[in-house]
């Protein structure tokens, strides 16, 4: 691998990273501010763990707040062969998008899919194969996964020990399709 591509894979991973991390943020307080329940046993389980620990809800949050709010919302490839789909011929170099969003919301593999539930992903569940994709997947998913999670924990983590939140108007919230979600 040449310098040239390892400092444009950096430069991805720190630039494009920094949208992502915040959305992911946002979304994880925005989400937690609609669920004071769910807030209330973060922080009292963030206070059990001590300074260097993080319980496992932290995670469950982090993981449901991606599949409800992916930062990117969708992806595209671009076919390596031809292939039908939906009765139809789509030839091989075509590029197909396809919703992240969407498919992280689909039914036929997420029980109340609209619903934020971190639980579902309590103690190893697996989902069905790319049923969960806010990093992509593949050869080509996101380099930055692992850190912008371990980021997304440090900076939770850390907040919502020193600081108490209250939302403001956790009704007014909506998505809005831009770059990042």
């Amino acid at each position: 691998v040449g310098d040239e591509r390892i400092r444009d894979q950096m430069l991805t991973m720190l630039i494009a990273g920094h949208d992502t991390s915040t959305a992911l943020l946002a979304w994880s307080f925005a989400l937690l501010g609609q669920h004071p329940q769910v807030y209330t046993r973060l922080v009292a389980e963030l206070d059990a763990a001590g300074p260097e620990g993080h319980p496992h809800l932290l995670d469950e949050v982090i993981k449901e707040s991606l599949r409800l709010y992916p930062p990117i919302h969708i992806g595209n490839r671009q076919l390596a062969e031809a292939m039908e789909f939906e009765g139809q011929s789509v030839p091989a170099g075509e590029r197909l998008f396809y919703s992240i969003y969407l498919t992280q919301r689909d039914p036929q593999s997420w029980e109340q899919p609209d619903d934020f539930c971190p639980e579902r992903f309590a103690h190893g569940r697996k989902q069905p194969p790319f049923a969960y994709l806010p990093f992509g997947g593949g050869p080509r998913a996101c380099i930055g996964a692992a850190f912008g999670q371990a980021e997304a924990r440090a900076i939770l983590s850390s907040l919502l020990k020193s600081y108490s939140f209250e939302p403001l108007n956790p009704k007014g919230i909506h998505a809005h399709m831009g770059a990042t979600l």
